[in-house]
């Protein structure tokens, strides 16, 4: 029994805060980040959230910026969603959206400098960890077919750090292109975080 309540103890102190929103590890275990929520914050979404690091080895936490909301999708930084430490764990990846589908954003948040860089449209899924590519992103894109019936695909995207597309992740061009991810790297042998 005291194994199980040890365990338990473990697995929450990992997962991070109790209110977190969206967290993730850093490769080393030292810390995790999480979007937790930040009061209410006004209709746009501008104070409701924050992006926080805590480590855990500790209580130490910092916390990393406070929602705002932006109309220009590229500088918006509300509806904050899927942390990911970069592979050296310099950088936090995180996306945010707003209402549109095709709004949603990369950014990057240098843990050093404490500056925010926009990356690229599309919200990261993963980090590449082996492979040619380590270090890369997974971002999810939504886009519309052009043709006469219309409609739309949710592609993934092999992204070089700077927001630059290398490839789509091949099968992904329909509306759960998340669901190629795993047999694409399974296939290439790779894996990805």
């Amino acid at each position: 029994m005291k194994g199980l309540f040890s365990t338990l103890a473990l697995l929450l102190a990992l997962a991070g805060p109790a209110e977190a929103q969206d967290t993730a590890r850093s490769s080393d275990g030292l810390y995790t980040v999480a979007v937790v929520p930040n009061g209410k914050g006004d209709e746009n979404g501008t104070g409701a959230q924050a992006l926080v690091l805590y480590s855990t080895r500790g209580s130490a936490q910092r916390r990393l910026l406070v929602s705002k909301w932006n109309e220009d999708y590229s500088q918006n930084l509300a509806g904050l969603s899927k942390p990911l430490f970069s592979l050296d764990g310099g950088y936090v990846y995180f996306s945010s959206t707003d209402a549109s589908p095709n709004s949603g954003y990369v950014h990057r948040f240098d843990l050093k400098l404490g500056v925010v860089k926009s990356i690229c449209p599309g919200w990261a899924l993963r980090v590449m960890r082996t492979g040619p590519y380590r270090g890369y992103l997974l971002v999810q894109t939504h886009r519309y077919w052009d043709r006469q019936e219309g409609g739309s695909y949710n592609p993934v995207f092999l992204t070089h750090p700077s927001g630059r597309r290398i490839l789509m992740v091949p099968g992904s061009d329909n509306d759960d292109g998340e669901l190629a991810i795993d047999p694409w790297l399974a296939k290439m042998k790779w894996r990805a975080w």
